[in-house]
């Protein structure tokens, strides 16, 4: 059971909605230390390049069996009899989930309703007539490090897990490829797992940044408590089931219509409240 815990407005960063936040950055100029933290399994690396080999989808034997194998060698590898799900976890191999998305006024954020064959549509749909071809939208989980005031990492506060935050990166695709641009640099320099450094270049709304790799993840160096990498990525899981909050409004056909239906009897009845009311006969001011 949560105990009951008094605090005042200098500790206030205790208190958050539910869910998870956007990552923002404020101000032109600011710097922000960030480290994506969900990834795929080992599994799920392996299974995608034994089927790229093959050239063809694996069945549900063949996956069946690349687990287990995949499990068995873990568990021998970390001397465990049972794994965590952050065991399975390949921290060279981040995760990012994404959509063809619209935005409308009327209706705000929504998932493309059309059907997709890899980026191309192969059936049309209502929103994509009534706005256009849908964008990529693109999302994952960062950890936002505590920094001190020169911008450097807060290793003491990392260390206790203080002013720590995990929040979701919502991106478009010019800006993921400026991320894996980033990562693939820093492979060449057998830097694997990084963190990014992030500068928010021009107004807060357009949210642009200057992506530059921050070096090895300071987290997940050799040097790190495993208690900490593990929190890490355990966060990670724990937050990943956010990423779809940030890939458009799941509506179906008839309530994208009603919506805008809605949005247009609105705009009429705004319309002609603002118009000036004509009197049908001049008798009818006279009348007492």
């Amino acid at each position: 059971m949560s105990e009951i815990c008094e605090f005042g407005f200098e500790e206030s960063k205790v208190i958050k909605p539910s869910g998870i936040e956007r990552f923002k950055l404020g101000k032109p100029g600011e710097i922000a230390r960030v480290s994506i933290v969900v990834f795929k399994t080992y599994a799920d690396v392996i299974v995608a390049q034994k089927q790229k080999e093959k050239g063809a989808p694996l069945t549900d034997d063949e996956k069946t069996d690349i687990i287990a194998k995949v499990e068995a060698k873990l568990k021998a590898k970390l001397e465990k009899a049972e794994l965590t799900e952050a065991d399975r976890m390949d921290i060279q191999s981040p995760r990012f989930g994404y959509a063809f998305t619209h935005y409308d006024d009327r209706v705000g954020g929504l998932r493309c309703l059309s059907k997709y064959q890899g980026a191309n549509v192969v059936k049309q749909e209502l929103c994509c007539e009534k706005f256009g071809d849908a964008e990529q939208t693109i999302a994952t989980i960062v950890m936002i490090y505590p920094t001190n005031r020169d911008g450097s990492i807060d290793t003491d506060y990392l260390k206790a897990k203080k002013n720590i935050d995990f929040q979701t990166l919502k991106m478009t695709a010019k800006k993921f490829k400026k991320i894996e641009s980033t990562y693939n640099d820093s492979r060449q320099n057998e830097q694997s797992v990084i963190d990014l450094k992030l500068t928010l270049d021009g107004e807060p709304k357009y949210q642009k940044y200057l992506i530059e790799s921050g070096q090895t993840a300071m987290w997940a160096r050799k040097d790190t408590d495993p208690e900490l990498k593990n929190w890490v990525i355990e966060q990670g899981i724990r937050c990943s089931k956010f990423i779809k909050n940030e890939l458009g409004f799941e509506m179906s056909r008839e309530k994208l219509v009603e919506k805008l239906n809605a949005a247009g009897s609105q705009s009429t009845a705004e319309t002609n409240a603002d118009r000036p009311k004509v009197q049908g006969s001049y008798n009818k001011l006279l009348e007492d």
